[in-house]
C-alpha cells in the first residue's frame, strides 16, 4: 500500500480494519473496504440519487466501449501502480489491469458502490487536487470526466508515468439536448492545462439505443438534470425511445524531465 496520511503526509499501514501512520493519526476502513481520508465534515460530491443513476445506466452497456478502450490503451505497457482520479462508482477503474490500483473520489456513495463491486481496488474519498499519495509513485493515472489536477499529477506520477484523459466530444449525447434545448449546443473540446507530454489524442463515438428508463437515468445522471427548463422536460417525458450518439477524445499524455 502506497496511501499517505492526509494529515501529516506519512506512509499509512495497515493494521486489522485500520490505516494509521506513524503519528498516531488512523482512518477505519468501512464495511465494504474502503477508506474517508477526507478532512472536514459535510457531503460532498454526487449524491445517491446520481450514483444509483449513473451505476443503472453504466449496468447497460452504453459505455462499455470506452472501457475496453482504456483497458487496451494501459495495458500496452506494465502497470504496477495505478490511480483513477474522480473514480466515481468504479466501472472504469475495476477492468483496469494493475498489481496495486487505487480509485480517489469525492462521493462517499459512489466510494462505497465501488468497493463492494470491486475488491481488486483500494478506494478512498479524497480530492484529486490532494492526492493521499507520495512524491512520484504512480505508473499511469486515469481521469474520466473530471477536471486534470496537474500539479498532482507532476507530483505523483513517475519519470515516464502516463496519464489518460477522457473528456465528451463536441457530439456527446446531441440527440438528447435536441430533445432538452431549443438551441442544443456541440460540447467544446479544450486543452488541458498540463506540464506533461502528449503522445496521442483520438476521438471514439458509438450510436445507442435507449428506452425511457434508460434516458431517464443518463438524464439523472448528468448536469442536464438541473439545466432543463419545463418545456424542455415536458418534451423528454415523451420520449419512449431515442438513438444517441456517445463520442468521446481520449488523450494520452506521458512525464518526463523535458515535460517537468
Amino acid at each position: 500500500m502506497i496511501l499517505s496520511c492526509p494529515i501529516c503526509g506519512n506512509p499509512l499501514l495497515k493494521e486489522n480494519r485500520t490505516l494509521h501512520c506513524s503519528n498516531r493519526h488512523s482512518f477505519d476502513l468501512a464495511r465494504s473496504g474502503y477508506v474517508n481520508l477526507l478532512s472536514g465534515g459535510g457531503a460532498h460530491g454526487d449524491n445517491d440519487q446520481m450514483v444509483k443513476a449513473r451505476t443503472a445506466f453504466l449496468n447497460q452497456g452504453c459505455y462499455e466501449f470506452l472501457r475496453d478502450q482504456l483497458k487496451q490503451e494501459l495495458a500496452s505497457e506494465p502497470v504496477t501502480t495505478f490511480a483513477d482520479l474522480g473514480c466515481g462508482e468504479g466501472y472504469y477503474t475495476s477492468v483496469i489491469e494493475a498489481a496495486e490500483k487505487y480509485g480517489f473520489d469525492l462521493s462517499r456513495k459512489a466510494i462505497d458502490h465501488a468497493a463492494k463491486v470491486d475488491p481488486s481496488t483500494q478506494y478512498a474519498v479524497a480530492g484529486i487536487f490532494r492526492l493521499p499519495l507520495p512524491d512520484q509513485s504512480l505508473d499511469a493515472a486515469l481521469t474520466c470526466f473530471a477536471p486534470a489536477a496537474g500539479d498532482e499529477l507532476d507530483r505523483t506520477l513517475k519519470e515516464h508515468g502516463r496519464f489518460v484523459f477522457v473528456t465528451p466530444g463536441p457530439k456527446h449525447l446531441y440527440e438528447l439536448k435536441q430533445v432538452l434545448y431549443e438551441h442544443p449546443y456541440e460540447n467544446p473540446v479544450k486543452e488541458p492545462k498540463l506540464s506533461l507530454k502528449q503522445e496521442k489524442a483520438y476521438r471514439i463515438e458509438q450510436s445507442f439505443s435507449a428506452d425511457h428508463d434508460t434516458l431517464l437515468n443518463l438524464f439523472q445522471m448528468t448536469p442536464y438534470a438541473y439545466k432543463t427548463g419545463e418545456a424542455g422536460i415536458a418534451r423528454f417525458n415523451e420520449l419512449t425511445e431515442l438513438s444517441i450518439t456517445a463520442s468521446f477524445e481520449i488523450r494520452v499524455y506521458r512525464k518526463s524531465s523535458s515535460s517537468s
